[in-house]
């Protein structure tokens, strides 16, 4: 069926239809040997679901159909999920439905189920057709709730096979992540975990019919799988709703309700829209690159000839050696024997002491193997950007010309937006060529919409630094303010440019340095990376680092306000009340336990004295007295080989404690500006005036929206996308949040002005 969005399109163009997707069919190859596949995968599935078979139904006629949405009408209440043939609703065929109302038993309904045997379609199943007017009945009776779980998914494939778009009250899926980001959140690992089951494992669709497309199991076996999902998910709804509503769950419900579960609609507009392919400069960028790689190919070929000598030395004392000739350049094996033992070369990293990573090849390229390591590293670039993006599109593109990508919304456990298939997000940025791919369909024009200085503002509203919130106020460069208080110059020394545009060193240096300084904490970042960045001495970074902060006591004591927080309570929250839970913060700095023999002290002959199986508490104290005093990875060794002599294992957990230590104000500056990004994306797909303009967002990038709408209506639209996106935040964060708008018509293209 036709493309399916949730707004109607105003004056849509044509768009070229240039791909290689197809619908995701089943196609019976092997003959007996598939079927004799499906005979035994099905009996093994029937084997471990059979307890289920007076739980469930099968419903193969419209009146039982009928039957069991007016009941699930009464009931105000009715989970749903589907059964496909594929994981892209844009080219999948819906194979069942499974619906669970409370008062009956959790139904399958098998609409394309084919024979093994044959191919064909089986009979006795309803069509999309018959079910549609009463799932329409349903949804658009006020107060009833669909319960799904990742209800993006089953809302598009709904769309796409059956051409209703279904209105989701609870996700249980996102339900979780707000709960807790950090665990499984699929279906059966959740319902295992918190709702009685009668269940003893997960058993996941892989598990039961590996490498079988869903529509060749039998019916008889598929409903003792599928119809367990409506009311897995149904339950698992119940156990969330009186989670949220018993526990101290204010923040994470809010987050699900008020910015979770409307923005995964926007995702679902989004990824159904998806951005149109420019064939042309897809076509010139993989000429283009495709002759950089064969220049540094032979470019790497001409340094590898100065080791040919050794090289081939080499090959004559190890005559069954696992080199080719001329040595791929691309197998870390090989590369591994000529760094390691024919040029002798040491690894940089003790945990890879045969690595030829990215970074040890850096720090090869700083003796005389540079010309070597810096062409592998070149060809490793482009062969990247070639199989990621430019050879990859315009393989990918759909029937439409757009590619679609997957929206992730829990992409990072701060809340933070992922995509994948493609990953839209992780375009190389140096690189402007590669989003230059996409474009706005003919007629219409691109749209990006992106925040000034956001997580800076963000720490200003979260730390309460007064200084910090009135510089922003009056509009004032943040970080040149910054760079002022902490080397006691004037504002405008510090600035990048002085007012009749000219650059300005000294103040450019201090910007920099307190930007990086600034962005260290945001990202946890150490003082040594710090001094890394600046290319400055890790003391020398130490003694910046510590100008700041005396300038901004607020934002030190930020910094410690978060980390106390997650030691009291095992999770730090963003502005909105969103959770990152950083459970290693709590953790002990040492754990002491026996390793293996008599306890300590245990004495055989000495019958009926009390045996005790804990380290005790004077041997706790002596050896964390001594970890502490210790500095350096030898000398703790050492201490706890010691230790381990006398039978006690130690474990140290400084590691774990360090890194949640830096992911504490990170997690809530990051967490914060994902919540405020996602608040945008709702006001920008609900706006009236959006709508009536024909504005479609179509990409997310963290900090930036791009959307598109018709070439005539492109001022109004990015003067209100700015609007919005400013008063997105305005409830609850009262500073001036700035929001820069450009018009193109090729993502990173030359700006249009208006």
């Amino acid at each position: 069926m036709a493309l399916s969005f949730s707004r109607p399109k105003v004056n849509d163009k044509d768009i070229v239809k240039k791909s290689k997707s197809t619908k995701t069919r089943s196609s019976i190859k092997g003959g007996s040997n598939i079927a004799t596949q499906i005979q035994a995968m099905s009996s093994m599935a029937e084997a471990k679901l059979s307890h289920h078979k007076d739980d469930y139904i099968i419903i193969r006629d419209i009146e039982s159909f009928e039957n069991y949405i007016e009941e699930a009408i009464k009931n105000k209440v009715c989970a749903i999920d589907t059964e496909t043939t594929g994981l892209n609703p844009l080219t999948l065929d819906l194979v069942g439905v499974c619906l669970y109302t409370p008062t009956l038993k959790a139904a399958y309904i098998p609409i394309n189920h084919k024979s093994y045997v044959t191919g064909a379609r089986t009979s006795n199943q309803l069509t999309e057709a018959d079910i549609k007017p009463y799932l329409e009945k349903f949804n658009n009776t006020p107060r009833c709730k669909w319960i799904m779980h990742n209800a993006k998914y089953d809302i598009r494939v709904v769309r796409h096979t059956i051409g209703i778009d279904l209105n989701c009250y609870w996700d249980t899926m996102l339900a979780g992540n707000c709960i807790d980001e950090n665990e499984s959140h699929r279906l059966k690992d959740l319902h295992l975990k918190y709702c009685d089951s009668t269940d003893t494992e997960s058993l996941t669709f892989d598990k039961l019919f590996s490498g079988i497309v869903f529509d060749l199991v039998p019916i008889s076996v598929a409903y003792l799988y599928a119809a367990g999902d409506a009311i897995k998910t149904y339950e698992l709804y119940k156990h969330q709703e009186n989670l949220f509503s018993s526990c101290d769950l204010e923040g994470p419900y809010n987050v699900f309700r008020n910015i979770e579960m409307p923005v995964m609609k926007v995702c679902c507009d989004m990824e159904d829209r998806g951005i149109c392919l420019d064939f042309d400069i897809a076509n010139n960028l993989i000429e283009k690159y495709h002759k950089i790689k064969d220049e540094r190919q032979k470019q790497a070929q001409e340094a590898l000839a100065m080791y040919d000598d050794l090289v081939d030395t080499y090959r004559m004392e190890h005559p069954n050696n696992k080199l080719s000739d001329p040595i791929s350049l691309s197998s870390p094996t090989q590369l591994a024997i000529l760094f390691y033992d024919i040029l002798k070369l040491e690894s940089p990293n003790k945990t890879s002491p045969r690595g030829t990573g990215e970074d040890i090849l850096k720090h090869f390229a700083k003796g005389r193997e540079k010309n070597l390591c810096e062409a592998i590293l070149g060809i490793r670039e482009v062969d990247k950007l070639l199989s990621t993006y430019i050879d990859k599109m315009p393989e990918i593109v759909h029937t439409d010309g757009r590619i679609h990508c997957n929206y992730n919304q829990y992409g990072a456990k701060t809340g933070r937006f992922s995509s994948s298939d493609p990953n839209m997000q992780n375009i190389p940025s140096h690189n402007k060529e590669i989003r230059t791919m996409f474009k706005a369909q003919d007629g219409y024009v691109l749209i990006g919409g992106d925040y000034s200085q956001q997580e800076p503002m963000v720490t200003a509203y979260l730390s309460d630094d007064k200084t910090m919130q009135d510089a922003f106020i009056h509009g004032k460069d943040i970080y040149a303010t910054i760079a002022g208080l902490a080397f006691g110059k004037p504002y405008e020394e510090c600035l990048e440019f002085r007012k009749d545009g000219t650059v300005n060193p000294a103040g450019k240096e201090r910007r920099t340095q307190a930007k990086s300084i600034v962005l260290g904490i945001l990202y946890g970042r150490q003082i040594p990376s710090i001094g890394e960045q600046l290319g400055v001495s890790t003391k020398e970074a130490q003694k910046i680092y510590d100008k700041v902060m005396a300038s901004f006591p607020a934002l030190a004591n930020f910094i410690d306000e978060s980390q106390d927080m997650a030691r009291t309570k095992g999770y730090v929250t963003t502005a909105w009340g969103r959770r990152r839970h950083l459970p290693d913060m709590q953790l002990e700095p040492y754990e002491f336990s026996l390793d293996g023999g008599n306890p300590i002290g245990f004495d055989p002959l000495a019958f009926g004295q009390e045996i005790s199986n804990e380290v005790p508490s004077s041997i706790k104290r002596e050896y964390t007295r001594k970890l502490n005093g210790a500095f350096g990875w030898q000398k703790k060794s050492q201490i706890l080989e010691e230790a381990r002599s006398r039978g006690i294992k130690i474990k140290d957990n400084g590691g774990f404690i360090a890194q949640a230590e830096r992911q504490c104000v990170n997690a809530r500056v990051q967490g914060s500006a994902a919540d405020m990004a996602k608040l945008a994306m709702i006001k920008i797909n609900n706006d009236a005036r959006m709508k009536e303009l024909d504005f479609h967002l179509i990409i997310q990038v963290h900090d930036e929206v791009i959307g598109e709408c018709p070439r005539e209506n492109a001022k109004e639209c990015a003067e209100r996308l700015s609007l919005l996106m400013r008063e997105a935040p305005a409830d609850l964060i009262k500073l001036p949040f700035k929001c820069d708008c450009e018009v193109t018509t090729n993502w990173y293209g030359e700006e249009i002005k208006f």
